[in-house]
């Protein structure tokens, strides 16, 4: 049974957070600041701590601001954008490669873009949006992504599990 009265603060002071996301490794932790349009790029040394010279600004973001993320098996890592309708895609080190634009936003519909998934076993993302008071309401679009989606905390108890991954019968 987990102690749930442990808890740690491991990245204080933050302007709005809201996103936060785990790497393949489990020791690259993610986190958006939604009030001051960053992405921080935190490496663990172990649970709770973060490692010498562990903490940077992987990117810093123009316009509306970062909303949840996602990361897949190759550590890529997927963020909604809130008030522009796309999903930015950052290779493990932050760097910002590709994007994903939905439907209607260039006629100003779906900019509310705040979650998403990506279903286990497949690069399937699926982005959920609103369109404000555009007439539209809310919907959920699907897009590819480069790869499968990281499947974390998986611990089966096989004895040939990799992060993330099972490789057992």
């Amino acid at each position: 049974m987990p102690d749930l009265s442990a808890v740690t603060p491991m990245l204080p002071r933050l302007a709005m957070a809201n996103g936060v996301a785990l790497g393949p490794d489990e020791r690259a932790l993610w986190a958006t600041e939604f009030g001051r349009n960053l992405l921080h790029r935190i490496e663990l040394a172990d649970t709770t701590t973060i490692a010498p010279i562990g903490s940077a600004i992987a990117y810093h973001f123009t316009g509306p601001a970062p909303g949840s993320m996602r990361a897949d098996a190759d550590g890529n890592l997927y963020m909604a954008i809130y008030g522009q309708g796309r999903v930015l895609a950052f290779n493990r080190n932050g760097i910002s490669i590709d994007q994903v634009l939905l439907p209607g936003r260039e006629q100003g519909h779906h900019l509310q873009s705040t979650s998403m998934a990506i279903r286990p076993g497949t690069n399937d993302l699926y982005i959920v949006a609103s369109d404000g008071s555009g007439g539209q309401g809310a919907t959920i679009f699907h897009a590819k992504v480069f790869a499968e989606a990281l499947v974390q905390f998986h611990r089966c108890g096989c004895g040939k599990c990799g992060v993330g991954r099972c490789y057992g019968s």
